[in-house]
């Protein structure tokens, strides 16, 4: 695969999911042929429209991404988009908070640095 065809990909998942993670650079340096094997699962479960909108489909990566402790650089980006998709910040804090009660404080708390730095809310 030529650079071009690369950077051409990485514009894709941009305008597909709504960000770019360093992930999803490395793989389509690494591996392109299998980025582009495994993006129509994600079509079917996460960008494509079916039952659930965007909205709420991004709602429900904030709070399984906070459960399963993924950084706050993953955890923001869907807090980013599920906001561009009309989500509103309370929405969003409600839906971190969900995480407490089965996965406890200590999950709920990289969601929580997430959302505030969407929020404008300094940590310092």
């Amino acid at each position: 695969m030529t650079t071009e065809e690369k950077r051409a990909y990485i514009e894709q998942i941009q305008r597909d999911r709504g960000y770019v993670l360093d992930l999803h650079k490395i793989m389509v340096e690494a591996d392109l042929a299998w980025v582009k094997a495994y993006d129509p699962f994600v079509k079917a479960t996460y960008t494509g429209q079916r039952t659930l909108d965007r909205k709420t489909k991004e709602l429900l990566q904030v709070a399984v991404e906070t459960a399963l402790r993924a950084d706050v650089e993953q955890i923001r980006a869907h807090i980013k988009v599920a906001v561009e998709n009309g989500a509103t910040l309370q929405e969003v804090l409600e839906a971190l908070q969900a995480v407490v009660m089965p996965m406890g404080m200590l999950a709920y708390r990289e969601g929580l640095k997430a959302w505030a730095a969407e929020a404008g809310i300094s940590t310092d």
